[in-house]
């Protein structure tokens, strides 16, 4: 792509994510809806995430998934409402960093202790500002890296470089965030399961040793 083309098209990407918003939760569809009407709202909703020749960001087969598989509640008479249009936003865009295990584990360890409502609106301003501190941040440094020496391809490919080890790391740091947060509970709180296991270790490492275990069987 030509210079000129590359300067365009960043122009037109970095106003389409600083403009962007989330829907909050009253401006949700709060009419019942249709699958087919769920996917023609949500494609429109989740278009800034939409690469091109990429697959579809949502379909059907994966509503049923999420269903089937508890992520979100089932629809009633085939009708989602603006609840499972809340899941959904959610879901399909923390979908683009994360496997859907630690997605269902973080919404429901947030959900537990709020309401669904108050978990959506969160969520939404959350990206909202991840989404424009990262188009200025682009631009800023998109337009300071380009020199006479440096076009504007070798900008791009440097800056690309460094945001996708940024994002590596943010998602490695927010697997283990939810992974602590959504771990079973430790067995220190059953003291006599700590000391049945650790009369087992013992006897273990006499046997290991070469020693007989009779006493500590009596």
């Amino acid at each position: 792509m030509e210079p000129d083309d590359i300067r365009k098209e960043m122009d037109i990407w970095f106003s389409e994510l600083k403009n962007h918003r989330t829907p909050d939760w009253d401006a949700l569809p709060d009419l019942e809806l249709y699958m087919d009407q769920v996917i023609t709202y949500l494609e429109r909703q989740l278009r800034i995430f939409s690469q091109d020749g990429e697959d579809r960001l949502i379909t059907s087969s994966m509503i049923n998934n999420y269903v089937k598989h508890n992520l979100i509640p089932r629809p009633v008479q085939k009708k989602y409402s603006r609840d499972h249009l809340a899941y959904l936003v959610a879901i399909s865009a923390l979908k683009q960093v994360l496997p859907i295990t630690d997605i269902s584990n973080i919404i429901k360890h947030q959900t537990g202790s709020m309401k669904m409502v108050e978990f959506y609106n969160r969520f939404r301003a959350i990206q909202d500002d991840a989404l424009q501190a990262t188009a200025r941040r682009v631009e800023e440094e998109f337009l300071a890296n380009q020199t006479e020496s440096c076009g504007p391809g070798d900008a791009l490919g440097m800056l690309a470089l460094r945001l996708a080890f940024e994002a590596g790391a943010n998602i490695l740091a927010a697997k283990k965030l939810i992974r602590l947060l959504c771990s079973p509970e430790k067995t220190q709180d059953n003291p006599e399961k700590d000391k049945r296991d650790k009369k087992s270790d013992k006897l273990k490492k006499n046997a290991q040793d070469g020693r007989g275990s009779s006493d500590e069987l009596e």
